[in-house]
């Protein structure tokens, strides 16, 4: 493996590239079109179809079987071509969440996806880093690595670049000194690395392929519509079997022509769409959370998402602007007179903010850039303060002791620099604070900046206070109104934060969060039970100056009380709590790739408001999966209402078989299809949030759908049908015998009819005010559907040769009216329920 200290050029990149393939832990799962085609024809409902068409050809009706088996494949084909689609969309999802490195290319450091890395490839790593493909260190300072994710070892492992004679392979490779294995994470310190293994070679790889003989298990939401899929299958077989028996029973048909009514509640009785349009509605419902800055790397998170009752956020770049710069310089009593210029020597030094590559500016920790700023305002270069004081030993900062330090050599002598929180510098000194030190932090922290205290000692010498960098962090100004929203929509907000107690209380009083005046700090956290804790917690207390292992406390009380939580963070010590949470948001701005890679969503802008946006979002896709569960039964009622007044009455068949065929696919598509996309109503936030295995279909809503909404429909199509009759002088309890070669005009008005209500039900099913539900704006989709569903109808309608093969034939232009009047009475029966419903109704 030939390389050099400037790293590959481009060229021979390219060509090791080629050669090994790309950089992914496990090779991406083929697409196998023919899989996932046979699977569209497969599932529960299409095998029943199936059935039904092998019952068809056996009670020799032909011409049925093969309308059905039509259906199949034109609903086989419509839901691959939707779940291809949906699969477009996650894939191109998790290639903008996925892992970036900082590789050396021809002597220039460029970020690449992790992916193009190849053997020989030089890579530079900093805290917060995932090794990006199995390495051999060429240098290090003070690095360490979690290896967590591949041996359970919980203990960050530190790492030099002491020679090795081969790499070696297997188990022994992961304690090898200066082997970095891929997937592992950077907790402090740097180093830069030579790659040797990448992909499937790789030990993440390894892992990775392990992992993919495994199944996929469904997600929550999936498992729910897979499982009412079953049960209406169920149904439909038992309502076929029992028409089976009852048309012979009370009509004296034979065999066969029972068996051809029992085909046609099974049909009717089967939502075919219902399986793709789950697919695409998640689908739909991940891009429309990444537009508006939330792509999520799991696509249940999704559904998960809208089921949040607690989110425990971090303050600096989430509730404010990450925009931290020193305020002011606050000198500490009996430092020495050069204090704040020996401050700003020291705030250079004990830094880890790198010049950026475009120059002009710095590129780092939020907090290492802004002392870095501070520094060279006041005259201090860093490059050159740096050069004439090289760093000997450097202890990187961590979230348990809160301090860094940094030692430096200048002609023989050295000299050591301390920055941190207050308590922890001054803990260090071994003696006590500073008159008037801890006045000055509360001051600072009141006014809700972040303190940090810097020290220097000679040679030698004790530890020396210089005093206090107080960095300002404005609020977001878009917070306070999501703040406001999470309350109204029953979603706790609690701060989770490693500053000063009295600069979170600032923040929290500022974007008008209760728990302004109960902060709990670290400590008593741990002399807390889990049920005192979950009790403050749930009386609305953040907690400030808290360790990573605190963070993951909370959210595991919390979980394990039954709620369902977001977590929120940006560094590797942020990761375990990411990976507890239902739901882990990671910074996209400032998140470390370890953050990233260990959370569900990450936020694009880093803003506490686009979480509110995801909140909304997920809660708007279980409601638009119940406004097209809804609509598709209400059609199925409509349809099996004919079949039974045809059992019990003396009257021709209303419906033909191949009629409901057009509606369930037909008709009915699209409309379903713009109910899935349905945006967030006004009133999404302004419930409670509802417990994620709160069924699909509930009781009210079933209620609602087929006893309102079904029968509405059902009434429409089969007053359509009398009607037709009517028109024609027949009176109710006299025969339809004289007026049999009527028989398929009327069924066609029955067609009519259901298609009326379906139009109806497609307004009825959306929320807010009825000039709000007529509107196209919103949902462009509902104008495309409405428009193509009264387009089919009437081209089944009138259209020679296409009106022969769904039974259906020509009627006078005015009974089209039924269309428009057939709507108006649907939603104004849904208008009388509306005013009988509390507000807000959120379609559950």
């Amino acid at each position: 493996m030939l390389s050099n200290p400037t790293g590959l050029t481009d060229i021979d990149a390219a060509r090791r590239r080629l050669a090994c393939g790309d950089n992914e832990p496990a090779p991406p799962r083929r697409s196998r079109p023919l899989r996932t085609l046979v699977a569209q024809f497969t599932h529960t409902l299409a095998l029943l179809l199936w059935f039904g068409a092998g019952l068809a050809f056996a009670a020799r009706a032909p011409e049925l079987g093969f309308a059905i088996v039509a259906v199949v494949v034109l609903n086989g084909a419509f839901a691959f071509i939707q779940e291809h689609r949906a699969e477009q969309v996650v894939s191109s999802l998790m290639r903008r969440v996925a892992v970036r490195a900082r590789v050396v290319r021809a002597g220039v450091e460029r970020r690449v996806p992790a992916r193009e890395l190849v053997p020989g490839d030089v890579v530079r790593l900093a805290a917060g880093e995932i090794v990006p493909a199995d390495c051999i260190l060429l240098g290090a300072d003070s690095l360490s690595l979690d290896l967590s994710m591949l041996t359970g070892e919980t203990a960050p492992v530190d790492r030099d670049a002491a020679p090795i004679a081969s790499p070696g392979r297997g188990a022994e490779e992961l304690t090898l000194p200066s082997l970095l294995p891929s997937g592992a994470s950077v907790v402090t310190g740097a180093g830069e690395a030579l790659v040797f293994a990448t992909g499937a070679e790789s030990a993440a790889g390894k892992i990775a392929l392990l992992l993919e003989q495994g199944g996929r298990e469904g997600s929550l939401l999936e498992r729910q519509v897979a499982q009412l899929s079953h049960v209406t299958a169920a149904i439909a077989v038992i309502a076929g079997a029992a028409t089976l028996v009852l048309a012979q029973a009370f009509h004296r048909v034979g065999p066969l022509g029972a068996l051809t009514f029992a085909i046609g509640v099974i049909v009717a009785l089967v939502p075919e769409g219902l399986l793709p349009t789950l697919s695409v509605s998640l689908a739909i419902g991940a891009q429309r959370m990444a537009a508006r800055g939330a792509p999520v790397r799991r696509l249940s998170a999704v559904e998960v998402v809208g089921s949040v009752t607690t989110i425990c956020t971090d303050k600096t770049g989430t509730l404010t602007q990450n925009a931290l710069s020193v305020r002011c310089f606050i000198p500490a009593r009996g430092a020495p007179p050069d204090a704040e210029q020996a401050a700003r020597l020291a705030a250079a030094l004990c830094n880890n903010a790198r010049p950026a590559p475009a120059g002009g500016d710095y590129e780092g920790d939020p907090v290492d850039v802004a002392l870095a700023r501070w520094a060279a305002a006041g005259g201090v270069d860093l490059a050159e303060a740096r050069a004439r004081w090289p760093r000997s030993a450097d202890t990187a900062f961590d979230a348990r002791r809160r301090y860094m330090a940094v030692t430096c050599a200048e002609g023989g002598a050295t000299r050591e620099f301390v920055k941190g929180a207050p308590e922890a510098v001054v803990a260090l000194t071994g003696a006590p604070a500073p008159a008037g030190l801890d006045e000055a932090v509360v001051s600072a922290a009141e006014r809700g900046e972040r303190v940090l205290l810097l020290a220097v000692r000679e040679a030698g010498g004790p530890l020396t206070c210089l005093g206090l960098a107080c960095l300002h962090d404005p609020t977001r100004p878009e917070v306070p109104a999501a703040i406001a929203a999470c309350r109204r929509a029953g979603v706790r907000v609690v701060i989770l934060t490693g500053d000063h107690p009295a600069t979170a209380r600032s923040v929290a009083a500022t974007i008008g969060l209760d728990a302004a005046a109960r902060m709990v700090e670290g400590p008593e956290i741990d002399a807390m039970d889990d049920r005192t804790l979950l009790d403050l917690l749930q009386a609305g207390a953040s907690l400030a100056r808290t360790t990573p292992e605190q963070k993951l406390r909370v959210v595991q009380v919390l979980r394990r009380s039954g709620e369902v939580v977001v977590a929120t963070g940006d560094g590797v010590n942020d990761a375990p709590a990411l990976r507890a949470a239902d739901v882990g948001v990671a910074m996209g701005l400032r998140g470390t790739e370890v953050a990233k890679q260990a959370s569900d969503i990450i936020l694009s802008d880093d803003n506490f408001a686009t979480i509110v946006a995801a909140i909304e979002e997920g809660r708007a896709i279980k409601q638009n999966i119940r406004r097209f569960v809804s609509y598709v039964f209400t059609s199925n009622v409509a349809e099996l209402v004919p079949f039974l007044l045809y059992i019990f009455f003396p009257i021709p068949l209303p419906l033909a078989i191949v009629q409901v065929l057009a509606i369930d696919l037909g008709t009915d598509v699209l409309p379903a299809l713009a109910l899935g996309v349905e945006p967030p109503s006004p009133a999404t936030l302004l419930v409670p949030p509802e417990p994620p295995r709160k069924p699909i279909l509930t009781r009210a809503l079933a209620l609602r759908t087929f006893f309102l909404y079904g029968t509405v429909e059902a009434l429409l199509g089969v007053l359509a049908y009398f009607s037709f009759y009517w028109a024609h002088g027949w009176r109710p309890f006299d025969s339809l015998d004289p007026l049999r070669a009527l028989e398929r005009e009327a069924a066609t008005l029955t067609f009519i009819g259901i298609v009326s209500g379906q139009i109806g039900c497609l307004f009825a099913q959306r929320d807010g005010p009825l000039r709000k539900r007529l509107a196209f704006w919103s949902n462009p989709w509902v104008a495309a559907g409405l428009s193509i569903e009264v387009a089919l109808a009437i081209a089944l309608i009138y259209v020679p040769g296409l009106n022969g093969l769904f039974a259906m034939t020509s009627v006078g232009p005015a009974w089209l009216l039924v269309l428009p009047g057939g709507a108006s009475v649907m939603m104004l029966i849904d208008g009388l329920r509306r005013v009988r419903t509390e507000p807000p109704s959120t379609g559950s």
